[in-house]
């Protein structure tokens, strides 16, 4: 059977919610460590391991990301700014600025390079090195800024470190508390693989993320030497063209096919962020990749943030039975039972 895979946030850090999220078929937890600090990290375990659960941990990994700042949430063109690359700083700045962590990019930065802040469309143009730590900048196209948020540079590939600090520590923690696998962020090579499987010794599963151009070009080594696959397609669109994502998606499940596990993860039922309905499109999508040999789909935002945790777990776990059938014979005719209005909500209960 397909599994199901959740991550945890705000909206589903309860044990109220959580059980219902095992009622409703989730069957592995997941702490996103690039959401998270040691203080929830710890606050997180307690409450999950309550209700029965030991999370798996998803790491930082090596992804340029907005550590603070006093920007307001949405920015408009011509704002000059800095750019800052520490660890940990105290910051007495004057004017408006950025942190951002892995302080070993600022010398793959250079005067000219256009850095992009998550998918919102905010850009910013590096102008010239200030200090050993600090880029002088100006805002050349709107948008808005979170803390924790991806940022990319146009036409570079950074070379960061394959964990983070935190990543370090919350490996450690996470294992002394049971956790039997940990997935490893924008895996892009064998070395890498070999690196983290290092750290977290052989007892631990490690699921690889593949969301990186290099990861899809080295994507059968990193089936060799992982012990399972996840497709994060929201980042590598980042990095490949949104129309190329499920090409390589479906690429990578043919040629894992008989060899390693894959999940897919990103969008996956977006709409039920906001609504109590899904789309069309994502049943069609989420059939589309369980026929292809996916065996595993997973929910982050939806659980993590979004309003319907619950309702879209049961209704997942609802598609994948419907799948089943299908693979049984039954070609869409076959009735099961529909989820319970209590799980599922009102609306979408009728709407099936």
């Amino acid at each position: 059977m397909t599994s199901i895979v959740v991550t945890v946030g705000p909206n589903s850090i309860n044990p109220t919610t959580l059980k219902k999220l095992i009622e409703a078929g989730a069957e592995s937890f997941r702490i996103n460590l690039s959401h998270s600090n040691k203080k929830n990290l710890h606050e997180y375990f307690e409450i999950l391991n309550k209700v029965g659960i030991i999370p798996a941990i998803d790491t930082q990994g090596p992804q340029l990301r907005v550590c603070d700042t006093n920007l307001p949430n949405y920015v408009s063109p011509g704002e000059n700014i800095k750019l800052i690359f520490c660890k940990n700083k105290a910051l007495d700045e004057k004017g408006l600025y950025i942190l951002l962590n892995h302080p070993e990019a600022i010398d793959q930065i250079s005067s000219g390079d256009v850095i992009k802040v998550d998918f919102d469309g905010l850009a910013i143009e590096v102008i010239e090195k200030e200090t050993d730590d600090s880029f002088s900048a100006v805002i050349v196209s709107s948008g808005s800024i979170l803390i924790n948020r991806a940022v990319d540079i146009n036409t570079k590939s950074l070379k960061l470190s394959t964990l983070t600090d935190f990543d370090k520590y919350a490996i450690d923690f996470a294992i002394s508390r049971g956790t039997k696998e940990v997935y490893a962020s924008f895996v892009s090579s064998a070395s890498q693989v070999k690196f983290i499987k290092e750290i977290i010794g052989n007892d631990v599963s490690l699921i690889s993320k593949v969301e990186t151009a290099l990861g899809v070009s080295n994507i059968n080594e990193i089936i060799n030497l992982s012990d399972k696959i996840l497709i994060d397609r929201g980042d590598l669109s980042r990095e490949i063209t949104i129309p190329c994502v499920p090409i390589a998606v479906f690429n990578i499940l043919k040629l894992a096919k008989n060899r390693s596990e894959v999940l897919i993860a990103t969008n996956v039922l977006d709409s039920m962020m906001s609504s109590n309905l899904p789309s069309r499109a994502e049943i069609s999508d989420i059939f589309n990749h369980l026929a292809a040999g996916a065996s595993g789909i997973v929910l982050a935002a939806e659980v993590a943030i979004g309003k319907n945790p619950v309702s879209s777990t049961a209704f997942l776990k609802y598609l994948i039975k419907l799948f089943h059938n299908y693979e049984n014979g039954l070609h869409g005719i076959g009735r099961i039972d529909k989820p319970p209005r209590d799980l599922i909500g009102e609306e979408l209960f009728n709407w099936l």
